[in-house]
């Protein structure tokens, strides 16, 4: 059974009805039925509460990945949250789980209805496609798909990565827009049943060196100072140079060693003088 699922999830379902005729594997209808599959839900435009709400209900559940055991002290472990972009095929596609279009990029998608009510809407969103760029109704494919994911810090087993939001980009959003966004992300793991109070707080952000993923944690993470009568602040506060800003919730922006050193050979190397 876990061959014809990896067959089927790496392969697809033609490459498992070949070894199914040929060597005998599960039928696709008796993996669906025997292995729990998480259906992970796509943005139409900006993340919304609802979808994030619902992939958390879907990858998180108890059955799915189990939670993890508390930390000697009655704790849960950290979490961190992270967000990079996924090259995206500039096509539309559709969603029977919405009776929607999907592929257009966020930025523009509330311009159109997507929601497959006839030929006539699909039509719509086909002429809109086709709009010059400066037309106050035209949208366009989604180039980059925005995936944010989460995982935790402490543990052994089940330590994969979680999807949480799959939005796609046509890559001109700016860091503001993005944060405000990403900050719904976090509210809705603060209220969730399975996020927080299963799996433990975000305690931090993380991002590779693109400009917006920084401008959003910036936005997000350089909020407050750390308290320093809190265990954590006792250790920070002691380090001399050190950033002690977190966010409202308590989160810290993390990044990427080696696109900071990037960004400083850029630097160094430019006719620009570094600030």
């Amino acid at each position: 059974m876990d061959i014809s699922f990896l067959t089927k999830a790496i392969g697809g379902p033609r490459l498992l009805y070949t070894l199914q005729k040929s060597h005998g594997l599960a039928s696709i209808s008796t993996v669906r039925r025997d292995k729990k599959i998480p259906h992970l839900l796509p943005s139409i435009g900006i993340p919304t509460q609802e979808e994030i709400s619902a992939n958390i209900s879907s990858f998180l559940n108890p059955d799915i990945k189990p939670p993890p055991q508390p930390l000697p002290g009655g704790a849960l472990s950290g979490n961190v949250l992270m967000f990079d972009g996924l090259a995206l095929e500039t096509k539309c596609c559709y969603c029977p789980y919405r009776n929607t279009i999907l592929g257009l990029c966020r930025e523009h998608a509330h311009r159109v209805d997507t929601q497959v009510d006839s030929l006539e809407s699909v039509e719509n969103v086909r002429l809109a496609l086709q709009k010059d760029a400066k037309d106050p109704g035209k949208v366009c494919f989604g180039s980059d798909a925005t995936v944010v994911a989460i995982a935790p810090y402490a543990r052994d087993d089940h330590y994969t990565p979680v999807p949480l939001v799959v939005s796609p980009s046509d890559k001109t959003e700016k860091g503001v827009e993005l944060a405000k966004w990403i900050q719904v992300v976090l509210d809705t793991w603060d209220s969730h049943p399975q996020g927080r109070i299963l799996h433990g707080e975000i305690d931090a952000l993380a991002s590779d060196g693109d400009s917006g993923f920084r401008l959003a944690k910036h936005l997000i993470c350089m909020v407050q100072d750390t308290d320093p009568d809190s265990p954590l602040g006792k250790i920070v506060h002691s380090l001399l140079g050190l950033n002690c800003l977190t966010s409202i919730g308590g989160q810290r922006s993390t990044g990427d060693p080696k696109h900071i050193f990037k960004r400083k050979t850029y630097l160094c190397n430019s006719d620009f003088p570094a600030h």
